[in-house]
């Protein structure tokens, strides 16, 4: 098992590398004008060092006097890091419940309803979701307004407040966390469906054993290591709501400028920050990195075959 776990922060590592050097080099071979008397090698490597190994990304621009991006990294990665802890807990729980609750009652039109729910939260963009809980419920416009959860720039950090850090993440943390709820329900569902015809499954309905039970303690199991791979496929498109989430809901997060640095804010300069926006390509990607390991550390610990083989079965 060490030897797996090596290996992937070997291959964790070589792709933070490669991240860095295409965000860097690309500008540098389509932009050369912009870097007047530097070789395109030379400037990309000296990018790529000083930004993994001092943790200089350059100025931001966008703001009177440039200030730091490291700074404001520092600002806002805690923010980051809790918006995206809440919602992976929330898709995860939400999406395995569910699922189990409804492979239990297949034949209910609860269990049909919760269904047909989570189709519609995996398929509708996570800023439709969101611009549409702000118009069901956000003062002053909301049909049912709920001032306490829709108070923009409310945030405050947990030692803080931590009530005004609760009721301003809450609602993000769902959104975010919404896709990946529905995806692991669905999954969870059909896997434990079809695990209901094993040998072991009919030997406790035999027993006797309540069907509730049967689904939670024999089906559901074998579905874990299936829920964790597909966890981390979904890293990309978590952090890639992080983004949307952040804008709309005014999370102080580092993603919250990337409207800014792409020139698509109301109100600022229609001009393009490239240091901002390499910046930010380097944090989404050690964001994605880092649930990826946790994808596979978890299937490691669910998976007595890998850790017995130290490789993935397959």
């Amino acid at each position: 098992m060490l030897a797996y776990l090596v290996r992937r922060l070997l291959f964790a590592a070589l792709t933070l590398v490669l991240t860095a050097f295409f965000a860097y080099g690309a500008i540098r071979l389509l932009r050369p004008e912009q870097f007047p008397g530097q070789a395109l090698g030379g400037g990309t490597l000296d990018d790529v060092s000083r930004a993994l190994l001092h943790l200089d990304f350059g100025g931001s621009c966008m703001f009177a006097g440039c200030p730091s991006l490291r700074r404001m990294w520092t600002d806002g990665i805690w923010a980051d890091l809790f918006l995206l802890a809440g919602g992976v807990a929330f898709g995860l729980g939400a999406g395995v419940l569910g699922g189990t609750w409804c492979a239990a009652r297949r034949r209910a039109r609860a269990a049909r309803a919760v269904e047909a729910s989570a189709m519609v939260f995996y398929c509708a963009p996570v800023y439709v979701v969101g611009f549409t809980a702000l118009l069901l419920f956000a003062p002053p416009f909301g049909l049912f307004q709920l001032p306490y959860f829709f108070d923009p720039h409310s945030y405050a950090p947990p030692l803080q407040d931590p009530w005004d850090f609760i009721r301003s993440m809450l609602l993000p943390w769902l959104v975010v966390g919404a896709p990946l709820a529905a995806a692991v329900l669905r999954l969870t569902l059909a896997l434990c469906v079809e695990t209901m015809g094993e040998d072991y499954v009919r030997t406790a309905r035999a027993k006797g054993v309540a069907e509730q039970a049967v689904v939670r303690h024999h089906a559901a199991p074998p579905t874990y290591v299936s829920t964790a791979s597909l966890f981390g496929a979904s890293a990309p498109f978590m952090v890639t709501n992080m983004v949307l989430v952040e804008y709309v809901f005014a999370v102080p997060g580092f993603f919250r400028h990337t409207k800014r640095a792409l020139g698509q804010a109301p109100g600022w300069p229609p001009t393009i920050d490239i240091p901002t926006l390499q910046a930010l390509a380097l944090w989404a990607a050690v964001l994605i990195v880092a649930l990826g390991l946790l994808a596979d550390l978890a299937i490691v610990r669910l998976d007595p075959r890998i850790r017995a083989s130290g490789s993935f079965i397959g």
